[in-house]
């Protein structure tokens, strides 16, 4: 059964492409990006497996030392996963995201896509969402279309900033990294979501 929310107990979560996530209290989660750390030992495996006879015992045993390396990857970015989505829900009753479409992130055409799909963003939502609804907490997903980027987590000014622009500058006096400014953002509306349905 889903537990009252103390405000102190909510947290937002911005997206970060080169990590997992800026969080609304200005801490952000770093990625080691796996498959990148494996790709090395992956590419020499694939370069190998060319020189193998197709189908022969040696070409069998060369595509199961790939899998493994691949699995390896999998495996490390898995475990991550599952520390950092159980430290939060441990922690926080409310988290707040984005719902955001990581497919059309990765194919949009900012250079990142593989660093996208890397770090694991959707499952670490899966993780976190289940192991939330287990302690009878909640997670909310904020509409695609909200501007948490753009808007002051101060004074609610919408600004237009190219994505090269990482601080977030406004008329008010605020001054702040853009991802922070975001998650705040993400967290003071995921928290007016759950006191409306409330």
């Amino acid at each position: 059964m889903p537990q009252a929310v103390n405000p102190e107990q909510v947290i937002g979560l911005d997206y970060k492409s080169d990590g997992l996530y800026m969080d609304s209290e200005g801490r952000c989660c770093g990625m080691p990006h796996y498959y990148r750390k494996n790709q090395k030992k992956l590419t020499k495996a694939q370069r190998k497996l060319k020189t193998k006879q197709l189908y022969s015992a040696n070409y069998r045993k060369q595509q199961k030392k790939i899998a493994c390396v691949a699995k390896k990857a999998a495996n490390q970015r898995k475990d991550f996963l599952h520390k950092k989505s159980t430290e939060i829900a441990n922690r926080y009753d409310l988290v707040c995201v984005e719902d955001l479409s990581l497919r059309a992130l990765a194919n949009r055409g900012f250079g990142n896509g593989k660093a996208t799909m890397d770090n694991g963003y959707g499952s670490f939502l899966t993780m976190l969402k289940y192991k939330l609804e287990e302690r009878g907490k909640r997670l909310i997903r904020i509409e695609k279309w909200y501007a948490s980027s753009k808007t002051c987590s101060r004074c609610g000014a919408v600004k237009m900033m190219p994505l090269s622009v990482r601080r977030y500058e406004c008329n008010c006096g605020m001054s702040m990294d853009r991802d922070l400014n975001a998650a705040i953002n993400i967290r003071n509306r995921g928290y007016e979501i759950y006191l409306k349905a409330a």
